[in-house]
């Protein structure tokens, strides 16, 4: 039966797999990502706005994304998902802020990014804001001066993806200003309406699906045992970082040579510039908590997202799937190391790109709304306690955010950083992106209770590279005597 259309052509439903994270967020799963966009203003006096002229700026974009105009409306009695409306009284001063930095170095920078990545996003109203910070100085890795964009938006409206397509549209001379919303009349009512004349709809999808998802499950059994892949999701013991948070993080990114990581790449055939990434994060994690006196017992695991654009056509803004790849952290050599992470890697994603894996990964889609919220409620509940199983031990993400041919007034972009705030059961993250010249920036957001010390752990890592780098020049060296005696 074709339900009528009771809303406005403005009002569209948000995505199942959207809306779970709307159901998620609490005060220990912030769904908030937040990019930071470095623009060097030395010779660009005109992008170090102040407080009008950056809320100028932003106004004559609006139009760029959904997302800056509208805001989050849940049904009544929750008997559908939320649905996107316009938001009429949008104040533009209520989601933009410019902040001076008057001393020099990362530290200033990093306590206000800090606290803008542990705050909670106030769904009630378009989920963005962008905060200006004019005048930093004294970065090692940037010099001269900058000025440092942060766009922090809620997973429900963007994955990384497409917030580097949003930032592409925004840091360009291309302006598009928001059309007029009028405010839409009995709107909750007609949400009403339209989500019980639904529910039944609802139901009735679910009971049908069912039989379909059982098969799926029973494929992926049969795929699994015929060797498809190697099965990489095992239960493990948890480390400090999959405990709860303590809502306080530490950020810091260190930069990776692009010719460097690539040159340890090659040394491994079939390994990938994030399979180097695994490497240099598996060492340098399972160091540190040796060094804490709780070494791990059994290899380490990541969390890694995988985009599926060129798999699915979903429709929502998120699309991912995640991977759990093991790190082999017992694996003292190296390279040999690598190797078996790229095998990992390769399992996990001819696991996902399975024809009923992905079927499975589509059941969120079916899920009437009261059972998505009442999943999540119960996730709200775990306690995470240390003696509790884990699949995964930490994020570690490649997001293919760059800063080319990005400008603020003129400015041109230096560097981008990816965040997101560190969460229940997931303390310890790491994000990489493009650098200027090739290279690649390793942000790392820690926790601040479990790694307080995040400068040592950085130092780790930089060991963890340089060992595989060693490893790889002595590889050719001992590959290039070869050619030589034969």
């Amino acid at each position: 039966m074709r339900l009528p259309n009771l809303l406005d052509a403005a009002v569209t439903q948000v995505n199942p797999r959207d809306a779970d994270f709307v159901y998620n967020e609490s005060a220990g799963h912030l769904k908030h990502l937040v990019g930071v966009y470095f623009f060097e203003t030395s010779q660009h006096p005109a992008a170090e706005f102040t407080q009008a002229q950056a809320v100028d700026w932003v106004t004559a974009r609006l139009g760029h994304n959904r997302m800056f105009t509208h805001r989050i409306q849940h049904t009544p009695l929750g008997l559908g998902h939320p649905y996107w409306v316009p938001d009429p009284n949008l104040d533009v001063g209520d989601h933009v802020r410019v902040n001076a930095i008057s001393e020099p170095g990362w530290a200033p920078f990093q306590e206000m990014l800090s606290a803008l990545l542990t705050s909670r996003m106030d769904l009630s109203r378009p989920p963005w804001e962008l905060h200006f910070f004019t005048g930093i100085e004294g970065l090692d890795a940037l010099p001269g001066r900058l000025t440092a964009v942060v766009l922090k938006s809620h997973h429900s409206a963007a994955d990384g993806i497409a917030i580097r397509m949003l930032g592409e549209a925004i840091f360009s001379d291309a302006q598009r200003p928001r059309k007029s919303a009028p405010a839409i009349r009995f709107l909750r009512g007609r949400l009403f309406t339209r989500s019980a004349l639904s529910f039944p709809g609802q139901l009735i999808q679910f009971a049908k699906s069912i039989p379909g998802n059982r098969a799926a499950a029973r494929a992926v059994v049969e795929a699994k045992s015929a060797g498809e892949w190697d099965e990489c999701i095992y239960e493990s013991t948890s480390t400090r970082f999959n405990c709860k948070v303590s809502g306080s993080a530490l950020v810091e990114p260190i930069i990776l040579a692009g010719n460097e990581v690539r040159h340890v790449k090659n040394a491994v055939p079939g390994a990938t510039v994030n399979d180097v990434l695994l490497a240099v994060v598996g060492c340098a994690m399972a160091r540190y908590l040796t060094e804490k006196s709780e070494a791990p017992r059994g290899s380490l695991f990541a969390m890694v997202p995988r985009s599926m654009r060129k798999q699915e056509e979903w429709e929502s803004a998120n699309q991912l799937v995640n991977l759990s790849v093991n790190m082999h952290t017992t694996i003292t050599d190296p390279l040999k190391r690598l190797a078996l992470i790229a095998g990992s890697a390769r399992s996990e994603k001819a696991r996902t790109s399975h024809t009923a894996v992905r079927r499975m990964s589509t059941v969120l889609e079916t899920l009437p709304a009261p059972i998505a919220r009442l999943m999540a409620y119960s996730r709200h509940h775990d306690d995470y306690s240390p003696d509790g199983p884990r699949y995964q031990h930490t994020m570690v993400s490649n997001i293919p955010l760059s800063v080319n041919g990005l400008t603020l007034n003129g400015a041109t972009g230096t560097a981008v950083l990816a965040n997101q705030a560190p969460v229940d059961g997931d303390g310890l993250r790491h994000f990489m992106v493009a650098a200027s010249g090739g290279n690649l920036t390793l942000n790392v957001i820690a926790d601040a209770a479990t790694m307080p010390d995040l400068g040592h752990y950085l130092e780790l890592l930089r060991a963890s590279f340089e060992e595989l780098k060693e490893a790889a020049k002595t590889r050719e060296l001992e590959s290039n005597s070869t050619v030589i005696a034969s």
